[in-house]
């Protein structure tokens, strides 16, 4: 059985976590593998029709139809007609809980056909492809709108959707989230593995797979992350920026973050 894989999102612009394109899929061509995220997303379907799987939930999505991929739920997009096109819109959890939008917290249903979302959208769609002045602000008001209407109107019980998902897929995503929440501070392997109560080996053999990352290597991410909204937010240098993701070594931590981000900090700060 092809395992899901755990889908990394790193935004440009710190300051737009928001990610955003149009998909085209032929029917004879390999379809998305499952995958997920911590974030929501949603698609717009504008040309063919395609299945949609989000948690073992199969559904249909034609044109006009708004999908709607709840945060941390295996999904994948299967074309039913020759050609399906639809807009990816992927809005990045931190940005949602800053504004007290929960979208973590809740289960969504799959397939809506709701105006008002379509119409949310369909502005998001024109401002992305007309790029006018104060763009990206426009783009995350428009998002606000749309994911508090789903919210309001489409959030479901976590248990009334049919299907599940494995223990390891939990332990995964419960690994994931203890590290968003500590990995400023000192996070070994061993305290992560009590926390999930699973071996080790058990543990960082699935860890990997569901990920596609070993487990200091996501923390690394994740730290190199932090500090790259730090060095963007011009409040802090790359030394201060390092101590505050949980580096030790300011050496080390050029090495990793050049890795990661495939450039050194220093040029970060040097672009602003």
């Amino acid at each position: 059985m092809q395992l899901s894989t755990y889908e990394t999102h790193i935004h440009p612009d710190p300051n737009f976590p928001i990610i955003f394109h149009l998909d085209t899929c032929h029917r004879e061509s390999p379809p998305f593998l499952p995958h997920w995220h911590e974030s929501l997303e949603l698609l717009y379907v504008v040309e063919g029709e395609c299945q949609v799987s989000g948690n073992g939930a199969a559904s249909r999505a034609t044109v006009g139809d708004v999908v709607i991929f709840s945060s941390n739920s295996i999904h994948a997009v299967y074309p039913v007609s020759n050609v399906s096109r639809y807009y990816c819109l992927i809005v990045d959890k931190a940005f949602c809980d800053s504004f007290g939008v929960p979208v973590g917290d809740k289960q969504f249903v799959q397939v809506v056909n709701d105006w008002r979302i379509r119409e949310c959208y369909q502005w998001i769609v024109r401002e992305m492809q007309e790029r006018q002045p104060y763009y990206k602000e426009s783009v995350k008001a428009y998002s606000l709108q749309l994911l508090i209407r789903c919210c309001r109107l489409y959030a479901i019980s976590p248990g009334s959707q049919p299907g599940g998902e494995s223990r390891r897929s939990e332990m995964v995503k419960e690994a994931v989230s203890y590290l968003r929440a500590h990995f400023a501070d000192p996070v070994t392997v061993d305290e992560l593995c009590a926390h999930v109560g699973f071996s080790k080996y058990y543990f960082c053999r699935e860890f990997k797979a569901f990920t596609g990352r070993t487990v200091v290597d996501y923390l690394n991410f994740l730290r190199c992350s932090n500090a790259r909204r730090l060095i963007a937010s011009g409040r802090y240098n790359v030394s201060e920026s390092a101590a505050m993701s949980g580096f030790k070594s300011l050496s080390y931590f050029s090495r990793v973050y050049r890795r990661q981000m495939g450039i050194l900090p220093s040029e970060e700060q040097d672009g602003e």
